[in-house]
């Protein structure tokens, strides 16, 4: 009786073909690449989620999703490349992020990190007035943000290619030791 319930449940892809919400994408969904695991698939399918984990903090499973069936690449992979990003690697990604960013822009400037700590306690202590705390968060934004943002954009990019390269070549790799 349960298993009939939990098999109710599954994803069923013939259901997710009928359902309403993807009718514009439906066409797409027939494609055998979506679901397979060759290498090509794989590869792209991770590259497209590690890419979308960096670069958005919230909704990129959706945004992976939608590209994989764009690409025709593996949507489970697109899907579960995406969990890196988590809150125990956010702060580690958005500080690299930062510092690649800074580096980029700002290449003469060494004490950038220490100058955005002291503003960033800064705008800590303004936020503790209720009528600086707005004015502090927007000078903290523009000192930090311009370097982050370019950051995240250079990280997702240079991180989805490395996966690329690395998934296509595990996976040759031992396709060739297994045969």
């Amino acid at each position: 009786m349960h298993h009939v319930r939990f098999k109710r449940l599954l994803l069923n892809v013939t259901r997710l073909r009928r359902g309403q919400l993807l009718r514009p994408l439906r066409h797409r969904l027939r494609n055998k690449g979506l679901w397979s695991f060759d290498h090509h698939s794989v590869a792209k399918g991770a590259a497209i989620g590690v890419f979308f984990a960096i670069l958005f903090p919230v909704a990129h499973i959706l945004f992976a999703i939608v590209t994989a069936i764009a690409l025709r690449a593996n949507v489970v992979a697109a899907s579960l490349a995406t969990f890196i990003s988590n809150p125990l690697t956010m702060p580690i990604m958005y500080y690299s992020a930062y510092r690649i960013g800074a580096l980029i822009i700002r290449p003469e400037a060494p004490d950038a990190p220490v100058e955005a700590l002291e503003s960033a306690q800064e705008a800590a202590q303004a936020a503790l007035t209720v009528r600086q705390w707005f004015p502090a968060l927007l000078d903290w934004m523009s000192s930090v943000g311009a370097p982050t943002a370019v950051g995240i954009v250079t990280l997702a990019c240079v991180t989805a290619l490395t996966v690329y390269a690395l998934v296509f070549a595990i996976w040759g790799t031992w396709s060739r030791i297994s045969k």
